[in-house]
């Protein structure tokens, strides 16, 4: 087999997998927003997403991290960890945080509809909600310990706290007015909005 075969079987079996991780976090929240944590089963949402009991394990630990949807994103990744830190003395650290916020927010990909389902899923299960911001908050002390290194600061200094802090604040307005906004609006273009008035804030 060619090497461009060989590509292309692992971006298909790649494709294959993104697929069948984003049907479980889709049926399992339609599934609790409609029944609540404890009112399915994991071999029911097996059935639905048409997968077997041992494949769900191979992507969740839990029907709660299937909800959340964050196996895969518990971590920084790692190529944008890469490229935020390989502009440092380059790249102001206002514009490498907003290009480290846009590829992030690119990556979970999630559409007005989904975002909506996950906040019916938190407003009926504060279980969820509960877990939610305190992944949050360790993500965001993850983001300063990284902003603190890039700045060659210490890992709690302030400024990369306040600066972690203050980017996960505008990532949450961002997305409160993507889902309370009626006219089309790219989750983007709010984002830059959002960060250029930071920018403009502490200029």
């Amino acid at each position: 087999m060619d090497k461009s075969a060989e590509n292309d079987d692992g971006g298909l079996r790649e494709r294959k997998r993104r697929a069948t991780r984003a049907s479980i976090c889709t049926i399992a929240r339609e599934l609790t927003a409609s029944s609540g944590l404890s009112g399915f089963t994991i071999e029911e949402l097996c059935e639905r997403v048409g997968i077997s009991r041992r494949t769900f394990f191979n992507y969740f630990p839990s029907k709660e991290d299937a909800v959340l949807g964050h196996a895969e994103d518990a971590h920084l990744p790692e190529d944008l960890v890469a490229d935020f830190l390989a502009g440092a003395g380059e790249v102001p650290l206002l514009e490498a945080l907003r290009t480290f916020a846009q590829h992030s927010g690119e990556r979970l990909a999630l559409t007005r509809e989904e975002l909506a389902q996950l906040h019916a899923v938190m407003q009926r299960e504060p279980e969820i909600l509960a877990r939610f911001f305190g992944e949050s908050i360790e993500r965001e002390r993850e983001f300063a310990a990284l902003i603190a290194r890039r700045e060659r600061m210490e890992p709690t200094d302030p400024r990369a706290l306040l600066a972690a802090h203050v980017m996960r604040h505008i990532a949450w307005v961002s997305t409160h007015e993507f889902l309370s906004i009626d006219a089309p609006q790219n989750y983007r273009d709010i984002l830059n909005t959002n960060i250029d008035a930071a920018g403009y804030l502490f200029r």
